[in-house]
């Protein structure tokens, strides 16, 4: 671990932070010597105001230094110096070190200031900005084939929580950190990241937390808990970084999207063969007057969190689930009134294709038969009609 320390602390950053009385601006705080130029005042307005060029350069002001840009951050950052030496970042300087971030190039040189001041350049609000700077440079991206394309990444400023905390100013409204961490940050196919599958609805969980609650005990938390990394999370149905309100149409979760959303899964032979689900529930959805209307544009109708439920989805078998025996008439009942006595006793996911629907299945024979002969007869009438005008002539 000590090593890492060192590591981290010898490569990071290229920064001078000193007091104002330093030996080292008799060189570096005026532009007439040839050497970098550091402006005392900035110095003074830092976070690092009262350092020396010592405590973060280890230099001998006596000696010749030109090119020396190593800081030791490490010495005093020391948690943040080995999540950092163990993050993505780290090990993408063995790609190339000009293009991978290091603690200067997020939190700046001598111009460092608390993460709290509105001015840091990590500070909440800022600091999307500094991520995006690097992630959506279609120059640096190409150098890092596992990197997400920019604009997967330019999405989350016209995202519900981009729009929020960028435009908006909520200060509530996450970042990129908030998310996918700070200095130690996994890669979300990392079981230690926090937008690994298992982990994403307790990462949403810290904003969202009713929410979280009720998803982890739903049908879907309950089997993602056990290991079933097919079942959906959040971020399944509601997208990643272009997560939208759910009124917006261009919104996975809006009201004419839902379907959609949910045949993902439930209309996916991978997943419905797999766990023995009913295949035929979005297909027979679709058949129906509340699917047929969804297509037509309606969003006023009944779609499956209608009826299924939204966050709290629950197997029928259990009486917290909205399409149990006992709660089917009330959830109907939200949208219909005057239902008769036996309407839970019906079937829902009927199809007319299918013998065992019933009515729905013989109306149906009834009335293509009945359509195909009538338009054989009517054929046959202008057949008939036209021999016999031959005839007359």
């Amino acid at each position: 671990m000590a090593g890492i320390r060192f590591l981290v602390g010898a490569v990071l950053l290229s920064a001078t932070v000193l007091a104002a009385d330093d030996p080292c601006l008799k060189c570096h705080g005026q532009v007439s010597t040839g050497a970098p130029a550091v402006d005392p005042a900035v110095l003074l307005n830092s976070v690092h105001a009262e350092l020396g060029c010592n405590d973060c350069h280890n230099v001998n002001p006596e000696l010749r230094h030109v090119g020396t840009h190593d800081v030791l951050c490490g010495r005093c950052h020391i948690d943040a110096a080995e999540a950092y030496g163990v993050s993505p970042h780290m090990h993408g300087r063995e790609v190339s070190v000009e293009d991978v971030p290091g603690c200067v190039t997020c939190h700046g040189g001598h111009t460092i200031l608390a993460v709290d001041d509105p001015e840091s350049a990590v500070n909440h609000r800022n600091s999307v900005s500094v991520c995006i700077k690097c992630h959506e440079d279609a120059s640096v991206t190409a150098k890092f084939t596992q990197l997400p394309k920019p604009p997967m990444i330019k999405a989350y400023e016209n995202s519900v929580h981009g729009r929020a905390l960028m435009t908006e100013g909520n200060m509530r409204a996450p970042a990129c950190t908030d998310c996918h961490g700070g200095h130690s940050f996994m890669p979300s196919d990392q079981p230690e990241s926090p937008l690994y599958k298992t982990h994403i609805a307790a990462t949403c969980g810290r904003c969202h937390e009713e929410i979280a609650s009720h998803y982890t005990a739903s049908v879907h938390g309950s089997a993602l808990a056990k290991g079933t990394l097919e079942s959906p999370t959040c971020t399944n149905c509601h997208g990643e970084h272009d997560i939208r309100a759910h009124l917006d149409p261009t919104s996975k979760v809006f009201a004419g999207n839902v379907p959609r959303t949910c045949s993902d899964c439930h209309a996916s032979e991978k997943v419905v063969g797999k766990f023995g689900l009913k295949a035929d529930r979005i297909a027979t959805f679709n058949e129906s007057f509340h699917g047929t209307a969804i297509e037509l544009g309606e969003t006023t109708v009944a779609n499956c969190a209608s009826c299924h439920g939204v966050h709290d989805i629950y197997p029928q078998s259990d009486e917290r689930s909205l399409i149990h025996t006992v709660n089917i008439e009330k959830t109907c009942g939200s949208c219909h009134d005057d239902l008769p006595q036996d309407f839970a006793q019906g079937q829902v996911h009927t199809s007319a294709t299918d013998p065992t629907s019933g009515g729905e299945f013989y109306v149906r024979k009834f009335y293509i038969w009945f359509i195909s002969i009538l338009i054989l007869a009517f054929v046959l009438y202008r057949v008939l009609e036209y021999k016999r005008r031959v005839k007359r002539v």
